[in-house]
C-alpha cells in the first residue's frame, strides 16, 4: 500500500507548508455559517495528500455556507482525451476549469470521517461554491483518524445506469402484477 510519502513522493516532503504556517492562513477567515465538517489537522491531511500527488492545490474559502476546499488540478491530465473533453463538456465548463495547457482543476471538500453531518442535506451545500457555482461534481477528502485521506467524487447530477435503459425493468407490472392475479374480480 502507497502512503503518502513513500516512493516518488519523499522529494515533496521539502516543499509542503509547515502545519504552523498553515494555521496562520486559516485564522484570517471567519465564518458566518460554518458547516464544521472538518478541522485544521483534516484540511492539512487532504493538503499534504494533494501536494505529495503533484496536484498543485491551492486552499479556497466559501464563506456561504461556509468551508474550506482546494482547487487541485485532475490526477492525470496529460491522458485527457479531446473526444471525452467534448462528451463531458458540461463538468469542465461548469467547474469553470482554469485552462494551463491541458490541466484541469477540480474542487476537493475535506470531510472529517467521523462526522455525523453528512447528509444529502449537507453535500447540496457543498455544491454551492462561491467561485464555481454550478459544479457538476467534487472531490470529497474523506479523512480517517490517522491522518489517511480517501478521495471520492461526487456528481451533482443522477447517472443513469451503465447496462443503459434496456436493463430497466418495466414501468408498469406485466399481466397479474407482482403478487399475481387479484382476488378481487
Amino acid at each position: 500500500m502507497f502512503r503518502r510519502w513513500q516512493k516518488e513522493a519523499t522529494g515533496k516532503y521539502r516543499t509542503l507548508e509547515s502545519f504552523n504556517t498553515f494555521l496562520n492562513r486559516l485564522s484570517t477567515n471567519k465564518f458566518e455559517e460554518a458547516l464544521n465538517v472538518c478541522d485544521a489537522a483534516d484540511l492539512y491531511s487532504v493538503l499534504s495528500v494533494l501536494h505529495s500527488k503533484s496536484r498543485d492545490p491551492q486552499l479556497q474559502a466559501n464563506q456561504s455556507p461556509g468551508f474550506y476546499y482546494f482547487l487541485a488540478n485532475a490526477e492525470h491530465p496529460e491522458e485527457a482525451d479531446d473526444s471525452r473533453a467534448v462528451a463531458d463538456g458540461a463538468a469542465a465548463r461548469d467547474l469553470r476549469t482554469v485552462a494551463c495547457g491541458r490541466v484541469r482543476r477540480e474542487a476537493v471538500v475535506p470531510i472529517s470521517s467521523k462526522s455525523t453531518k453528512l447528509t444529502m442535506g449537507l453535500l447540496s451545500k457543498l455544491f454551492q461554491l462561491d467561485a464555481h457555482p454550478n459544479a457538476s461534481h467534487i472531490l470529497l477528502g474523506i479523512v480517517d483518524d490517522d491522518g489517511s485521506v480517501s478521495l471520492v467524487r461526487v456528481f451533482n447530477y443522477l447517472q443513469p445506469p451503465f447496462e443503459g435503459p434496456e436493463a430497466l425493468p418495466p414501468l408498469e407490472p406485466e399481466e397479474g402484477g407482482v403478487g399475481g392475479e387479484s382476488d378481487d374480480d
